[in-house]
This record gives C-alpha cells, sequence and structure tokens, in this order.
C-alpha cells in the first residue's frame, strides 16, 4: 500500500462549514505531525443521527483507496439515559482496523460501527475522557485522531468483542441524499431473499405513508413520479436499496418529501402486490 497520499474524513453531524467543524480541524491540524501532507475532507450528517453517521462512515472507508486512510466520526445522542449527565458524560471513542488497511476512530453509538462490522478485523478502546467537556469532539478527540493518523497506536488500550457489535438490520432508514432519494440499511441480497425482481410493484410503508412502487435495477428505470425500489450507488458489492422518485425539478416531492423527511433508524416495510 502507497503511504504517499494521506486522507482523513471527518463525519460529524455538525453544519457544513460551520464554526463546530472549523474548531475540530484546527485541532486535528495542530497535533498532525505533517499537516501539509494530510488532505482533509469533512461530512455533515443530520444532527443526533447515528445511523447516518455508520452509513457514511463505511461508504467513505470501503471505498478503493490506496494510501494512508483514517475515518473519524462523531454523533453522540447520549440517549442512554434521560437523567442529567454527571460531568457531560457520554459515549466514548473507539477504534477499528479494517481488512483494507483503513482506520475508523467513531464514537461508539448505535450504529456506528455496523455497516462495516463484516470487514474489521481488530477492534480497540482508546485512552481517551468520556467526559469532563460539553464539546468532547474539539477538547478531546482530535488529538487522538491525529495520533492515529500520525501512526500512534500508542493510545490504543483493551480489545474489544467485535461480535459485541450491534448488527444493523434492513428495512430501516440510514441516509437522505441530496436529490431527495432514501438511501436504506436494505441490501440486494435481501430483495433476492424475499424473491423480488425487476418489474415487480410493490407497496412500501415508511413514516406512516404508504406508497406503491417498482422493483427496477435503477431510479431512471421507471417512468418520471414513479417510485422506484431501486439497487443504488452505496453499498459496493452488495448494493443498499434506494427509495427514489424520479422528478426532474428539485421543486417536485422527492420520496424524500413524500415520506416526511424520514429520520435515520426509521423503519419500514416493503409487501408484495
Amino acid at each position: 500500500m502507497s503511504q504517499d497520499k494521506k486522507l482523513l474524513h471527518v463525519v460529524c453531524d455538525y453544519k457544513s462549514g460551520g464554526m463546530e467543524f472549523g474548531e475540530i480541524n484546527t485541532r486535528i491540524y495542530d497535533t498532525l505531525e505533517n499537516p501539509d501532507e494530510v488532505l482533509l475532507h469533512t461530512t455533515e450528517v443530520p444532527p443526533l443521527d447515528t445511523a447516518a453517521l455508520g452509513f457514511v462512515t463505511a461508504q467513505h472507508a470501503l471505498a478503493p483507496f490506496e494510501g494512508k486512510r483514517v475515518v473519524y466520526g462523531n454523533a453522540a445522542p447520549r440517549r442512554d439515559k434521560s437523567k442529567a449527565k454527571e460531568n457531560n458524560v457520554g459515549e466514548g471513542i473507539k477504534y477499528a482496523r479494517l481488512k483494507n488497511g483503513t482506520e475508523v476512530v467513531n464514537v461508539y453509538s448505535e450504529y456506528a460501527f455496523g455497516f462495516m462490522k463484516d470487514q474489521i478485523v481488530e477492534l480497540r478502546d482508546i485512552n481517551c475522557p468520556a467526559a469532563g467537556s460539553q464539546f468532547r469532539s474539539r477538547d478531546f478527540f482530535p488529538e487522538r485522531v491525529a495520533k492515529i493518523m500520525n501512526g500512534d497506536l500508542s493510545i490504543l488500550t483493551e480489545k474489544l468483542d467485535i461480535d459485541s457489535i450491534p448488527d444493523v438490520e434492513p428495512n430501516q432508514v440510514a441516509w437522505t441524499d441530496g436529490f431527495g432519494n432514501i438511501k436504506t440499511t436494505t441490501r440486494a441480497s435481501h430483495l433476492k431473499k424475499l424473491g423480488l425482481e425487476p418489474g415487480q410493484k410493490v407497496k412500501v410503508v415508511l413514516n406512516g405513508v404508504s406508497m406503491v412502487g417498482i422493483v427496477a435495477i435503477g431510479g431512471f428505470a421507471v417512468d418520471r413520479g414513479v417510485l422506484a425500489i431501486n439497487l443504488g450507488s452505496s453499498g459496493y458489492d452488495d448494493p443498499f436499496v434506494e427509495l427514489f422518485l424520479r422528478v426532474h425539478h428539485m421543486s417536485e416531492k422527492t420520496a424524500a418529501v413524500r415520506f416526511g423527511y424520514p429520520a435515520g433508524g426509521t423503519k419500514f416495510s416493503i409487501e408484495t402486490l
């Protein structure tokens, strides 16, 4: 693997180009040994949406790439308890090394590692405070991420059980792209197990909304205004299914609009007709 290229993805539930990303990136660059050699790319996911976080993290981490790549993800809703959090304690960060050599540092929330679970060969805890700041992703996490990018693994502690990572079940919303297409946790292999083939009519019930659609290879394989349940552009060898409503102008009702902008993790059903 070539070490000439160094890529750091930062995936957080902050506004793209906002102050939070600026502060985080500043802390990362301040700790990197050779910041001029690292390309840093940021991706915004919806606030508190750990399904989107896990989905985007895996999509970046599993893309073909020759070089050193680290993906850092953070969306920590701290939903484990409703009571006040003593000293702002929350989910800690964990480290994963994948089969392709990519290293991932993610806050250990619901879906953080599930989308890449079958590609993880090493899962470790990280020596890092889980409390003491409301803005841990600026005050504590960037330094650890930069150390990993530097090749310093001294901050890694105990080995963790990969099987303890929760599986990502099918028929849930994963990510809504900028064109209003809803990417789901259902894969091509799931449709095959259900016996669904291109051209079949199905009913999708999501967020209290029911729509009839057609199973398709691609969203443009159906007529305008028809809901396509199609194999999308994410997921690589086993593509994720998208709910795709073909429109010609963004003023028209996209799938996201028709289904009421469902949040990540929202469950849906597919029924044959």
